[in-house]
């Protein structure tokens, strides 16, 4: 089961959480984001916590992680519409049942209940392929994250995007061509 925590109530489960999962390149296991974010958990069956994720969403912050970042600042974000961001997601390694998956799924359906127009995220270039099998798309260059030593591990982040409400396109212009005039002897 997925639910809504309080971050509050639940903020040494979420730092221990992230301590345990991101053995290589975590910076801070809270950081400034996580007051105003939304914290969701994954449940047990004997209710404990074995897997948490937040959200951000660009009606409630002035900006979403992502924009945050200082190597992406070039990243263009579509106008319209609610955008939410996920990002945090973290499960227990003993784990069976593909449960980030669960989570990346239960965070699907909780932006579409929101209305949202897109979700953001970023990924590693091992998960990329999956998530564009979900329909995201990559939006920016890959950059080194200031919320985990990228630099270090040498691992870098893409930026990708979910649009539920498709971004608007230029109308394609259909110019009538005169037609030839064919002299029939």
């Amino acid at each position: 089961m997925i639910q809504e925590i309080s971050f509050h109530e639940n903020r040494n489960t979420i730092a221990q959480m992230r301590r345990e999962v991101y053995t290589t390149g975590l910076i801070h296991e809270i950081d400034e984001f996580d007051e105003a974010a939304h914290h969701f958990a994954l449940f047990n069956t004997a209710r404990e916590i074995t897997g948490v994720i937040r959200v951000l969403r660009n009606d409630e912050v002035p900006k979403l992680e992502l924009q945050s970042e200082s190597d992406a600042q070039d990243l263009v974000y579509p106008k319209d519409g609610l955008i939410i961001e996920v990002s945090r997601g973290c499960a227990r390694r003993s784990l069976t049942g593909m449960p980030l998956m669960k989570l990346a799924m239960a965070m699907q359906d909780y932006a579409k209940r929101q209305k949202a127009a897109h979700v953001v995220t970023k990924s590693g270039k091992r998960l990329l392929p999956l998530y564009q099998t979900m329909g995201f798309r990559v939006f920016g260059k890959p950059f080194y994250s200031d919320w985990f030593d990228d630099r270090r591990t040498g691992m870098m982040s893409i930026p990708i995007i979910y649009d539920f409400v498709k971004p608007a396109r230029a109308a394609a212009v259909v110019v009538p061509q005169e037609e030839e005039e064919v002299l029939v002897w």
